[in-house]
C-alpha cells in the first residue's frame, strides 16, 4: 500500500452550518416558549390581584342590591325609576288646597302698606280717597284729582296718593322731589298733544293720562340712576313702565298706575 493511500486526513469535529443554524433555531424556541410562560403567570397573578381587590367588592356590594329600587314608593316592577326617585324616593305628596285665590281687590291692598297711605295723606292733605271712580277720559272734575307738588299737575287720588308715598321714599334717597313733566291732561289737551306728537301720543279719549293714571317724568329722571330705581321700587307703589314703552314707543320717562278696576 503507497503511502497516499495510507494517510487519512483527521475528521473536524466543528458542527456544521446546518447543524449550527438547527442549534440556533432550537435555543430560539426554547427561550420563546419560556418568555410566554412567564408572561402566562404573571398575567394570571395580575388578574387574580384584580378580582380580588376590585371586582369581588363591587358586585358584593351591588349584588344584594339589585332589585332595591322595586321597593321604593312610587316604582313599579318594569319600569325604571328616575335617578331622583331611586336615591330619594317619591318625594312628598302635596294636598290640594281649597284656599280661593286673592281677588285683584285684595291684591290692591299690597300696593301701599298701612304706614304708607298716613304719610301720603299727610303730603296731600287736601286729597280725598273716597271718590267717584266713574270717571270719563278727559273729563275728571275737581273731586276725582288731587293736585301734586308742582304747579297745574294732578293725578287721580288714589294715583296721587300712592305717587306721593313713592316720591317720600323717592327723597330720602336723593334728597329732591320726583320732577314731573306732565300728568293728567283734559280732552283739549290730548287732542294738543296728539297734533304735536303725532303717533306717539295716544289718540285722544284713550290716553291714560285723560284718566288721571298716567305720569310723565322729566328727561333727568328718566335715565340712569333714577330710572334704575324706579324699575326696582315704582311697582311698590303700583307703578310701572309699560312693556309699550320699552319697544315701539320708547318712553321711560312714561309711568302709569295700575289700578286694579282696568284689569
Amino acid at each position: 500500500m503507497s503511502k497516499r493511500g495510507a494517510f487519512h486526513a483527521p475528521r473536524s469535529t466543528q458542527p456544521s452550518r446546518r447543524e449550527r443554524r438547527v442549534e440556533h433555531t432550537q435555543e430560539i424556541q426554547v427561550r420563546t416558549s419560556m418568555r410566554r410562560r412567564r408572561l402566562a403567570t404573571r398575567g394570571g397573578v395580575l388578574l387574580g390581584f384584580l378580582a380580588a381587590m376590585v371586582v369581588y367588592p363591587v358586585m358584593g356590594t351591588i349584588a344584594p342590591y339589585a332589585n332595591a329600587a322595586e321597593q321604593l314608593p312610587g316604582v313599579v316592577k318594569g319600569e325604571s325609576p328616575t335617578t331622583a326617585t331611586a336615591i330619594l324616593g317619591a318625594g312628598p305628596q302635596f294636598e290640594s288646597s281649597d284656599l280661593p285665590l286673592p281677588t285683584v281687590d285684595e291684591q290692591s291692598g299690597a300696593i301701599l302698606t298701612s304706614a304708607d297711605v298716613p304719610v301720603a295723606s299727610s303730603l296731600l292733605p287736601d286729597c280725598d280717597p273716597n271718590f267717584d271712580t266713574n270717571v270719563a277720559n278727559g273729563q275728571l272734575t275737581s273731586d276725582q284729582l288731587c293736585s301734586l307738588w308742582v304747579a297745574g299737575e294732578s293725578l287721580r287720588p288714589d294715583a296721587a296718593l300712592a305717587f306721593a308715598a313713592l316720591n317720600e321714599r323717592f327723597k330720602t334717597e336723593f334728597g329732591v322731589d320726583i320732577c314731573i313733566s306732565d300728568t293728567y291732561r283734559d280732552l283739549a289737551g290730548q287732542y294738543a298733544t296728539k297734533a304735536s306728537r303725532g303717533y306717539l301720543a295716544a289718540a285722544p279719549g284713550t290716553s291714560m293720562h285723560g284718566l288721571g293714571l298716567a305720569v310723565d317724568l322729566c328727561r333727568s329722571h328718566a335715565s340712569g340712576v333714577y330710572y334704575s330705581w324706579f324699575a326696582r321700587n315704582a311697582a311698590t307703589y303700583g307703578f310701572w313702565n309699560p312693556d309699550w314703552a320699552k319697544t315701539s314707543k320708547y318712553e321711560p320717562w312714561h309711568w302709569e298706575y295700575m289700578t286694579y278696576d282696568r284689569y
